[in-house]
């Protein structure tokens, strides 16, 4: 299992979580589906004897059992391989978009824990939970999904036992067998009442029935021996389906399922979490906007992304400057993308009945095998002896005793897999905050008497702002590709925060105050005025006379030599002569050589 950003990257590579899974429920479907089939062959018979309402009760068992037969290879055939798309696993608050502003309530909350350097943990309520919790302790630290399931299955744990105290009670004081029958099935479907409630909730359900709903369940138990015989003289006799060792096996498979599954869930728990926090703390002064320290945060975050993935920003309020004075917030906080842990390795079947965290969970999958097993080959069983016209108690007994371990086993299977499904991810939460004070000033450069090139500029003058950086690595697991995630430990990265808040620190020291020519041409313009802006004061004087000099060299340089001939008779002429000497010509128009 992998992500779709790239196929490249061992880091981007997540092992299957749901591998050992798979085997239990590829092994549980063969299982069902050819029970199924047997049991649709066996029911032929009937429906060609007589066709009634009670011949085709092998036909709709094994319809049942194929379809559930489907769904189990279905389930395992969908998780053999899958990927986590853009945007996954879901985030721990809601997303800005990459040219928005905004924050949620999630990012505050965020925010309070790294500045309070601690985990927000729920406090239990009610009085079951509070034993609960007593008893085990580093409960309280365990993912919130964890938490409500222990406390859903201690609250079922604790109705079952009292369920088969009670029904003990009732087995003893009643010898008749109408009311005997009556009773077994008020515990039947008490008991699959108490097994199939939980998983109808599933891992976000909640765990509410708290004392008063144990009392009531402990009141059905104890008036439902009383009630059952007075109304049972008025119905029918089912002596037939007596249920009272169906209803003990029941009970026992869902005391041992729950147990399973209770001690499967904490081994899910993990030691007291650490919170350590690095918070790096500057002053800084600037001349520039202090939104282009956001600008520069935004650059330097992004040469740190994480496999090239886009860090989820969860909250973006940018410094607002307005007016000649006044005071300036602004804060970023993004998470980059959630990569798997690197301890995280792929589980063999082998390996994971000798790994704590998945033993137990192995081992519930395992008896959930066992009871499918039992309860098709019981179905069989009942079909293959099961005459319309003939309601015999053992016969009857197969049938009600199968779907007493089906309903176990499937207990045992949808209770496991939300525990197989526990991804583990570690990523870097980063909040920078800045505050401060500003004032509006006018800077001009150059002299202004002396100087032919000059320059100004309005500057935002920013003295003392505080600059804040977090940086923390969380840990944080998901039970579910789309569930939400929760944070279950964190660690300070001071090297981390150290560095953005020197780097900002130097990014801002670094900003120009003067408006200066930045290309080729330009620059050449500025060094010919700055050749004339040197000609200036008394210490240019010499230059002056030697430039005057140079003009006046060339303009006598150039008088010369247009008077060197005649233009008559090409003679030669003297220095400032009036006449040709050779030819008397009055010089005016001549010609050079």
């Amino acid at each position: 299992m992998s992500y779709e950003y790239s196929s490249e990257s061992k880091r981007l590579d997540f092992p299957n979580p749901f591998k050992v899974e798979n085997y239990f429920y590829l092994v549980s479907a063969a299982i069902l589906i050819v029970g199924a089939m047997m049991l649709l062959m066996l029911s032929r018979n009937n429906l060609a004897g007589n066709m009634t309402l009670w011949s085709i009760t092998p036909l709709m068992v094994g319809v049942y059992l194929l379809l559930i037969g489907i769904r189990d290879a279905g389930r395992a055939l969908m998780q053999l391989r899958f990927f986590f798309g853009r945007g996954e696993p879901a985030s721990l608050a809601g997303d800005v978009a990459q040219d928005q502003t905004g924050q949620s309530r999630e990012a505050d909350e965020l925010k309070e824990m790294l500045r309070q350097n601690a985990l927000s943990l729920q406090e239990p309520k009610g009085a079951l939970n509070g034993l609960l919790y007593s008893w085990l302790r580093d409960l309280i630290y365990a993912p919130h999904p964890i938490q409500v399931v222990a406390q859903r299955q201690f609250q079922t744990g604790l109705a079952i036992l009292v369920t088969l105290l009670s029904f003990f009670v009732s087995q003893i004081g009643f010898a008749d067998s109408a009311s005997a029958a009556w009773l077994s099935l008020f515990y039947f479907g008490f008991t699959t009442f108490l097994l199939i409630r939980p998983l109808n909730y599933g891992a976000a359900g909640k765990a509410d029935m708290g004392v008063k709903g144990l009392v009531v369940l402990i009141l059905v138990a104890i008036l439902g021996p009383v009630i059952v015989p007075l109304v049972s003289k008025h119905l029918p006799d089912i002596a037939w389906l007596s249920l009272g060792w169906q209803t003990f096996v029941l009970l026992l498979a869902a005391l041992l399922a729950v147990g399973l599954y209770f001690v499967a869930l904490m081994k899910q728990m993990v030691a007291p979490p650490p919170t350590t926090m690095a918070c790096e703390q500057l002053t800084v002064s600037m001349n520039a906007h202090p939104k282009q320290l956001m600008d520069e945060l935004d650059r330097e975050l992004q040469k740190a992304w994480s496999e090239q993935i886009p860090n989820r920003r969860y909250s973006r309020v940018l410094p607002v400057v307005s007016g000649g004075r006044g005071s300036f917030a602004g804060d970023v906080v993004e998470e980059t993308q959630p990569l798997p842990r690197e301890d995280m390795r792929s589980i063999d079947l082998g390996a994971c009945f000798s790994l704590p965290r998945y033993q137990w969970l192995a081992w519930l999958d395992t008896i959930g095998l066992l009871l499918t097993i039992a309860g098709v080959m019981l179905m069989v069983l009942f079909a293959s002896r099961f005459t319309p016209t003939d309601f015999r108690q053992e016969v009857v007994s197969f049938a009600t005793m199968g779907a007493a371990l089906l309903l176990v086993s499937r207990f045992c299977f949808v209770a496991g897999h939300s525990l197989w499904g526990r991804f583990d991810f570690l990523s870097q939460l980063i909040w920078v905050e800045l505050k401060g004070n500003y004032q509006s000033a006018k800077l001009d450069y150059g002299n202004q008497f002396t100087d032919r090139v000059r320059t100004e500029k309005e500057v935002i003058n920013v003295e003392t702002m505080t600059l804040r950086v977090w940086v923390a690595e969380l840990e944080s697991v998901s039970f579910g590709k789309n569930t939400q995630r929760y944070i279950v430990g964190m660690r300070g990265r001071p090297d981390k925060a150290q560095y953005l808040a020197h780097h900002l620190m130097q990014f801002a020291g670094d900003q120009s105050l003067i408006v200066a020519p930045t290309s080729n041409v330009d620059m050449q313009k500025v060094a010919a005025l700055g050749a004339i802006n040197k000609l200036g004061g008394g210490e240019a004087n010499e230059s002056i006379r030697n430039i005057q000099q140079a003009i006046a060299g060339v303009g006598a340089a150039s008088s010369a030599k247009a008077h060197a001939h005649c233009s008559q008779c090409g003679a030669s002429l003297e220095k400032e002569a009036i006449f040709c000497s050779s030819c008397g010509y009055r010089l005016g128009g001549f010609t050079s050589a």
